[in-house]
């Protein structure tokens, strides 16, 4: 069976946190099946604890299996999930985020009359729990764009609605912290603008992110960690001299 989207949520640990962001997941799902787009839901565990794996089962439909890793990973579980995706597009949800309920539809949408280099994203990132903030995401096309500050800072979430393709061409790294490296969704963001794809901003969408004091990415920022070499690591790179200053 083909499919319009294929909508990923990957778990490890997050215990109870999971059960909003299953609620949101499956809403989600719901509203674009309503819509009349044809939803292929993976739920996705990566080596997972015993309570959210409960979870998980006790929220698994009929006819919708979990798939089982042990890589311990964001980015590894993420590139099995894709080998498993039958959609034109996929988009990924983290067990203790939120979408909005019509962000397949809306992102769906958006990307149906656009060439298959763009790459759809919330323009809003609403942080919640050990801090209130808002994010504004950058339209790669827009004047806010610098190409250079991508070097140094991360324009863009990983959790984007995109054509499955470009995840199989570009696909996300190993998160090596204990070594120094990490921040793989920068990297793959690097990866994909280096390689030609565009990152596109949907208009009044917004995707809620849970910051708990110890999550990957704080850990990472404790840890003084890099993200590894990537195309734009060089300003001699072809993305410069093809990008107006």
């Amino acid at each position: 069976m083909n499919y319009d989207i294929t909508a990923i949520l990957i778990g490890h640990g997050e215990g109870r946190l999971a059960v909003a962001s299953l609620r949101s997941f499956w809403e989600t799902v719901d509203h674009a099946t309503a819509a009349g787009l044809k939803v292929q839901p993976l739920l996705v565990l990566d080596n997972p604890d015993a309570g959210t794996e409960q979870i998980f089962l006790q929220y698994m439909r009929r006819k919708t299996n979990v798939i089982y890793t042990e890589f311990g990973d964001q980015g590894q579980a993420r590139n099995h999930a894709i080998t498993r995706a039958k959609g034109k597009y996929t988009a990924f949800l983290d067990a203790d985020d939120l979408w909005t309920t019509d962000w397949l539809t809306v992102a769906h949408a958006y990307l149906a009359d656009k060439p298959d280099t763009h790459i759809a994203h919330p323009a809003y990132n609403y942080f919640f729990e050990s801090q209130a903030t808002i994010f504004c995401q950058v339209d790669q096309e827009s004047d806010e764009f610098r190409p250079d500050l991508l070097r140094v800072a991360n324009y863009w979430d990983a959790l984007c609605l995109c054509p499955t393709e470009i995840y199989r061409t570009v696909p996300f790294c190993d998160r090596e912290i204990k070594l120094g490296w990490a921040y793989e969704d920068w990297f793959w963001n690097c990866e994909t603008v280096g390689q030609g794809f565009i990152h596109k901003i949907v208009p009044d969408t917004v995707l809620f992110k849970r910051r708990q004091k110890m999550s990957q990415t704080m850990r990472a920022s404790g840890n003084k960690s890099r993200i590894k070499v990537n195309p734009l690591s060089r300003f001699d790179a072809d993305f410069y001299a093809k990008t107006p200053a």
